[in-house]
């Protein structure tokens, strides 16, 4: 019996670290993200939160748009300039996202073994009729057993 009572206090007490640790990181993370698509030139829509899922790891989820709508806070700009404005965008955004997971999933405590770090973007096509082609969502997920890895993968 005491080895049982024992056995479930040294479980429990494994788990109080890492949601610790992840209430720690949880703000400055989901900061970080918003920072980074805003730099891309991209609109943050619906600020990043980040969740810990037990045995997976962090789930980091946001709405954003590339490009506001046409013709109601600014000059329009022609179709051709929309798609050139929003593939330099979506490229850049690609590149940075990349990177971000391949550094954060190394430096994050929270973060296990054999967890992963996803970056969910669920991204407002605002301009339908310019760029019919965009995806919904864009997602970047890494391992932290393999963290040069980064698998993108749009949902269109």
């Amino acid at each position: 019996m005491l080895t049982n009572v024992l056995a479930l206090f040294l479980f429990l007490s494994s788990a109080g670290p890492t949601v610790d640790a992840f209430k720690k990181e949880m703000s400055p993370l989901q900061s970080a993200v918003d920072a980074l698509i805003n730099s891309s030139g991209a609109q943050v829509t619906q600020h990043s939160q980040a969740a810990y899922i037990e045995g997976y790891g962090i789930v980091v989820q946001l709405e954003m748009v590339f490009e506001p709508p046409q013709g109601i806070f600014g000059t329009p700009k022609s179709p051709a300039q929309l798609k050139s404005m929003i593939a330099l965008r979506r490229k850049d955004l690609n590149e940075k996202l990349t990177a971000f997971v391949k550094q954060r999933i190394v430096t994050t405590d929270s973060i296990e073994a054999t967890d992963s770090l996803t970056i969910v973007v669920h991204v407002l096509n605002l301009n339908p009729a310019d760029v019919p082609d965009l995806p919904i969502q864009m997602q970047f997920t890494a391992k932290k057993e393999s963290p040069q890895q980064v698998t993108p993968r749009e949902i269109k």
